[in-house]
């Protein structure tokens, strides 16, 4: 992917078709929270017409425009190769593939293999990525700010696997509210299938009792009050943290180092 050529979009000009492009423009949500940094740049780029097709395909199969998997795609890595992540180093603005092979299991199986007994931390997720990256692949951007927030909290920590595993061994896990991909669904349709699920994670907050419940989205957080509350759970426990894409992540990072921090003086 080459960039032919730039120019600046004019001052006055409004980027809200640019937002209402992008798989992050949800219309019914609120923009002070999921709203893009400005964007003042507009590149083109060259494919040959077999990797267009492609992107094309993916692209429809998200919901979304090739340009807006392309700038997403590349904003994402980007952001990973601030944050210092040296898988990526060599990636570039590829896709990263997961640290180890995952076999023929399926994702709820291997979400299975990782889950502690018994469960201190409940990270709450909404779903896994419809791209095809997953937590428990070691290949995501959630995996990748939760490595990160581990790595403020208590210093140098192992790649991949074995980071999965040494968060099995700590009493950690990601529960996701949805087994399938939501992320490429509009709003009500989304809403839905998260509030489908409230009865299996009310049952997963009665048996496990977690110390901390951590929600990766802000939107989830009623959801998960109220599974709290349905639960006979305080909640104190409660953090709610933004899912950890472009501006947010620092956010992500710093709020989730904290529970974890705390965590550890509380053991």
């Amino acid at each position: 992917m080459v960039a032919e050529a730039w120019r600046p979009m004019n001052r006055g000009e409004s980027d809200d078709w640019l937002r209402r492009e992008s798989p992050a423009y949800r219309p019914d949500d609120d923009w002070t929270e999921l709203e893009p940094q400005s964007m003042q740049v507009v590149l083109s780029v060259r494919l040959d017409s077999r990797s267009a097709r492609r992107i094309g395909q993916v692209a429809r199969e998200l919901g979304t425009s090739s340009s807006g998997l392309l700038r997403d795609w590349t904003l994402q890595r980007l952001e990973q190769l601030n944050s210092g992540d040296a898988h990526l180093e060599a990636a570039g603005v590829r896709e990263g593939r997961g640290a180890y092979r995952a076999g023929d299991l399926d994702y709820e199986e291997l979400r299975d293999r990782f889950r502690p007994e018994p469960i201190d931390t409940l990270l709450v997720g909404e779903s896994r990525p419809a791209g095809g990256t997953f937590f428990y692949l070691a290949n995501s951007n959630l995996f990748y700010a939760t490595h990160d927030a581990f790595q403020r909290a208590q210093g140098p920590m192992p790649p991949g696997e074995a980071f999965l595993s040494y968060l099995r061994d700590n009493g950690v896990w990601l529960y996701d509210l949805v087994a399938q991909p939501v992320d490429h669904l509009p709003g009500r349709p989304r809403r839905s299938a998260v509030q489908a699920r409230i009865g299996q994670l009310v049952a997963l907050l009665r048996h496990s009792q977690p110390s901390s419940v951590v929600v990766i989205k802000k939107s989830l957080a009623p959801t998960v009050r109220q599974a709290l509350e349905e639960a006979d759970l305080s909640l104190e426990r409660l953090v709610v943290l933004p899912f950890p894409l472009y501006q947010w992540r620092a956010d992500y990072v710093r709020g989730l180092a904290a529970v974890v921090a705390s965590e550890a003086r509380g053991r």
